[in-house]
């Protein structure tokens, strides 16, 4: 009787353990899968859009998430903005092959090892009083001769 009542404690042990363990895994999934990100601030809600220096060149879009990415998908990355200073990390994303052809497989390789190349960049930014364009700081040169480089928003269509 003694070995049945040691059993089953054991039993109801290794049970709550298992529930235990369970516990933890399900928060660790639910903290990591969750954001964490504070509020966008005034600033930034400004820059979420769409935004161009050249009507004929890519486009830039800020996402709400603090993501980016050129209208063409060349890059992505993240970006903030601390103290009136924009940082951007972008690198090139991964392409999937097109075809099996050797030409195909191979320039898929070079988008994995260029997607683990992340680079990183901020200016000083600063916007209109409209919200319609922003200028970031910039070398003084024959295209910027003020040192900013301008950006407008793209209407929608």
């Amino acid at each position: 009787m003694k070995t049945f009542f040691l059993k089953l404690k054991q039993a109801r042990l290794r049970t709550a353990l298992a529930g235990l363990a369970g516990a933890l895994v399900l928060l660790l999934v639910f903290y990591f899968s969750t954001d964490h990100q504070p509020p966008l601030t005034a600033e930034e809600q400004l820059l979420v859009g769409e935004w161009y220096d050249l009507p004929t060149e890519a486009t830039r879009i800020f996402h709400a998430d603090r993501t980016f990415e050129t209208s063409g998908r060349q890059f992505a990355g993240t970006w903030q903005i601390k103290n009136g200073r924009l940082s951007v990390t972008y690198w090139q994303p991964y392409e999937l092959p097109r075809s099996l052809s050797l030409a195909s497989l191979s320039l898929s390789l070079d988008s994995m090892q260029r997607s683990r190349e992340k680079n990183s960049y901020g200016w000083e930014i600063a916007f209109s009083d409209d919200g319609q364009h922003h200028s970031l700081n910039h070398p003084i040169e024959e295209h910027h001769p003020d040192g900013k480089w301008w950006w407008s928003r793209k209407k929608s269509q």
